[in-house]
C-alpha cells in the first residue's frame, strides 16, 4: 500500500520567481536616482529663478497678472522711461552707492590692513567692535544713528550744546544717508580683504625687503596689490546692495523726500498701485545688478595672476608700526565709537526712556512703557510670533532642501549638477525686492485664489528662497571636507546613492546643517524688504513692521522693538557660538 503525495516533489515543485542579476538591480537603482536627481533639479530651478518669470511678463502687460484680459504693450517701459521722477531716483541710487561703496572699502580695506597685518594696539578688540554690525539686524543700527546723530538726535544735540563740536553731516542727506551705510557695509570689506591677507605668502614681502624696501613698502607694494580680487568682489557687492536698500532711504530720506530706487518702486507699489510700472522698474534694477557681475569678471581678468600660495606658506608676520600705532588705534576706536558704539547706545537708551533728550538726565525717565506698548499691541505681538515661526520652522525646513540640494550638486553624476550650484547662489544677486515681488505675481498665477499668498507660507518660501545663498554658504565648505572614499564605500557594499548620503554623508554634516539653521534663523527673523509685496494684515511680520514704523516715528516704541529684536538675534547667535562654533559672516 502506498501512501498518496499531496504535494509534487520537490523535482517537480514550480519553478522559482525569476531573479533579476545584482548588474539589473544597480541599472534599477541607477534609474531612479537619476529620476530624483531630475525632479529635484527641476522643482529648485522652478522655485528659485522661476519666480523671475512672471516679473517680465507683468512689466510688458497692460493689466495686473491677476485680473482677465489684458494684451502685450511696452507703455510700462514707457511711462518709467519718461518719468523725471524715475530718473531722479536712479541718480540719488548712484550717487549713495558710489559713496558707499568708496567709504566702505577704503575703511575696510585700512582696517584689515591694519588689523591683520600690523601690531595695533588692541586690534582684537577693535575687530571684534568692527564686526557687531554683521551680527545685528541692520534696521537697529539705522534706529540708533536716527537717535543719536541726526540733526536733532541726543548725541549731536549734546555735542552742540555741551562743547565746541558738532556733527558735521546732516543725516538726512545722500551723504548723510552714505555715512549710515558705511558703518554697516564696511565690516563686510573687512572680511573678505582680511581671508585674503592671511592667504598671502610673506616671503613675497621677505623679496621685497632683500631689495632694500622696507616693512611697510614691502606692505603696500607687494600686499596690498594682491588683495584686487577681493577688492572688486567687496566693491561691487557693496554697490548692489546699495542700489536695493529700502530702510535707510525710509528712514532718512523721507523727510527730506529724497527717493532712490527702492523707495520709488515702494511707493509707487503701495501708494499708486502702479504694478506694471514696479514691474518695469524691478526688470531695470535686475538688469543693472546682472551687469555689474558681467563687470566684475572683466575687472577681475585672469585669477591667476594673483596666485601666491604654491606651496606651505609661511607664518603671518606682524609689521611693526612703531609710535605712529597709538594715533591710528585711537582714530580707529573713535570710529567705531561714533558709528557702532553710540548709535546702539542710542537705541537701547530710547527703549527704556519716557523721552530721551540731552536737556533731561536719561536716569531721571526710566520706563518700561514702551515695552508695556509693544506687548499690549496685537500688531506688534503677532509680527514677533509671525516672525518667529517663519525663522524657526521655515529655517529648519530650508535647512534640510539646502543639505538636498548640495549633495546632489556636490556628491552625485548627475549632469545639471553645475546649475544646480549656481542656482544657489542666485538669490545672493537677486535684489530682495523683487525676491517678493516674483513671488507676489508667481502667486498670482499659480494661486488665483490668493490663499498661499496671504498665508505665512507664501512669506516664508520668499523668505527662504532669499536666504538660500546664505545657507548654502555655511553647508558647503563642510560637505566640501568630507572625502567621496567614505560613501563609496558604502556604494560597493551594496547601498543605494540615497542610503549612502542619508546614513554616512548627511550624518557627518549635521553640525554644519546645525550652524546653517542659526543663520537661516537669524536671517529670516529680521528680513523685511521681500515681505513687502506678500504681506497682510493677518500675516505682518517684524522687520516690515518696524520698518514701516520707522519711516514715520523713531521713538520709544521703535527701539524697543528693535531691542527686542537684537536680544533674540544675540541670544540665537550666542547659542550657536557656544554650541556650534557659529559666527556671523558676510
Amino acid at each position: 500500500m502506498t501512501a498518496t503525495r499531496l504535494r509534487p516533489s520537490p523535482a517537480h515543485d514550480a519553478p522559482p520567481p525569476y531573479e533579476a542579476p545584482p548588474s539589473a538591480l544597480r541599472r534599477g537603482y541607477r534609474l531612479s536616482t537619476a529620476a530624483g536627481h531630475y525632479l529635484l533639479w527641476g522643482a529648485a530651478l522652478l522655485v528659485i529663478v522661476g519666480p523671475v518669470v512672471p516679473v517680465a511678463v507683468a512689466s510688458l502687460w497692460s493689466t495686473p497678472l491677476y485680473d482677465s484680459g489684458g494684451h502685450p504693450t511696452w507703455f510700462n517701459y514707457q511711462a518709467l522711461l519718461t518719468d523725471r521722477t524715475w530718473w531722479t531716483a536712479v541718480g540719488n541710487s548712484a550717487l549713495f552707492a558710489a559713496l558707499n561703496t568708496a567709504g566702505s572699502v577704503f575703511f575696510g580695506v585700512l582696517c584689515a590692513v591694519l588689523l591683520t597685518r600690523t601690531n595695533l594696539p588692541g586690534r582684537r578688540v577693535l575687530s571684534t567692535l568692527l564686526l557687531v554690525p554683521l551680527a545685528l539686524p541692520g534696521l537697529v543700527l539705522i534706529l540708533g544713528w536716527a537717535q543719536m546723530w541726526t540733526p536733532a538726535g541726543f548725541a549731536s544735540s549734546w555735542l552742540e550744546t555741551h562743547t565746541f563740536l558738532s556733527m558735521p553731516v546732516n543725516l538726512y542727506s545722500i551723504p548723510g544717508m552714505a555715512l549710515v551705510g558705511i558703518s554697516v557695509a564696511s565690516p563686510v570689506v573687512f572680511l573678505l580683504c582680511r581671508g585674503t591677507l592671511l592667504s598671502i605668502d610673506p616671503a613675497l614681502e621677505d623679496a621685497a625687503r632683500t631689495s632694500g624696501a622696507g616693512p611697510l613698502r614691502g606692505l603696500l607694494s607687494v600686499t596690498v596689490p594682491l588683495l584686487r580680487p577681493a577688492v572688486i568682489n567687496a566693491a561691487l557687492l557693496v554697490f548692489a546692495l546699495s542700489m536695493e536698500v529700502l530702510g535707510l532711504p525710509l528712514i532718512l530720506g523721507f523727510s527730506s523726500r529724497i527717493s532712490l530706487i527702492s523707495t520709488y518702486l515702494y511707493d509707487h507699489w503701495v501708494n499708486s498701485s502702479q504694478q506694471g510700472l514696479v514691474s518695469a522698474g524691478a526688470v531695470f534694477l535686475l538688469a543693472a545688478v546682472s551687469g555689474l557681475l558681467v563687470l566684475r569678471n572683466r575687472l577681475v581678468g585672469d585669477t591667476a595672476r594673483f596666485t601666491t600660495i604654491t606651496g606651505k606658506p609661511t607664518a603671518v608676520r606682524v609689521i611693526r608700526l612703531g609710535r605712529s600705532r597709538w594715533p591710528l588705534t585711537a582714530l580707529i576706536g573713535l570710529i567705531l565709537t561714533v558709528s557702532v558704539v553710540v548709535p546702539l547706545a542710542g537705541v537701547v537708551l530710547a527703549a527704556f526712556t519716557s523721552i530721551l533728550s540731552p536737556f533731561i538726565s536719561p536716569w531721571s525717565v526710566l520706563t518700561l512703557d514702551n515695552f508695556s506698548a509693544v506687548f499690549g499691541n496685537p500688531l506688534y505681538t503677532s509680527s514677533l510670533t509671525n516672525s518667529l515661526l517663519i525663522a524657526g520652522v521655515g529655517g529648519a525646513l530650508t535647512t534640510v532642501v539646502i543639505a538636498v540640494l548640495s549633495v546632489v550638486a556636490h556628491r552625485s553624476a548627475f549632469r545639471f549638477r553645475g546649475s544646480l550650484q549656481q542656482g544657489m547662489l542666485w538669490p545672493r544677486m537677486m535684489p530682495a525686492l523683487i525676491t517678493g515681488m516674483a513671488f507676489f505675481w508667481s502667486f498670482a498665477v499659480l494661486d488665483p485664489s490668493g490663499a498661499l499668498r496671504a498665508s505665512l507660507w507664501g512669506i516664508g518660501i520668499a523668505f527662504a528662497v532669499r536666504s538660500l545663498a546664505l545657507g548654502y554658504s555655511a553647508f558647503y565648505p563642510a560637505l566640501a571636507g568630507i572625502g567621496a572614499d567614505l560613501d563609496n564605500a558604502a556604494r560597493t557594499s551594496g547601498a543605494t546613492w540615497w542610503t549612502a548620503m542619508r546614513t554616512i554623508v548627511l550624518r557627518l554634516v549635521a553640525p554644519a546643517m546645525a550652524a546653517s539653521f542659526v543663520l537661516l534663523f537669524v536671517a529670516m527673523l529680521n528680513d523685511a524688504e521681500p515681505a513687502v509685496f506678500l504681506v497682510t494684515d493677518r500675516t505682518p511680520v517684524l522687520g516690515l513692521t518696524m520698518l514701516q514704523l520707522a519711516a514715520t516715528s523713531t521713538g520709544g516704541t521703535v527701539a524697543a522693538l528693535g531691542v527686542i529684536q537684537m536680544i533674540i538675534t544675540l541670544v540665537v547667535l550666542g547659542a550657536g557660538r557656544a554650541l556650534l562654533g557659529v559666527r556671523p559672516r558676510a
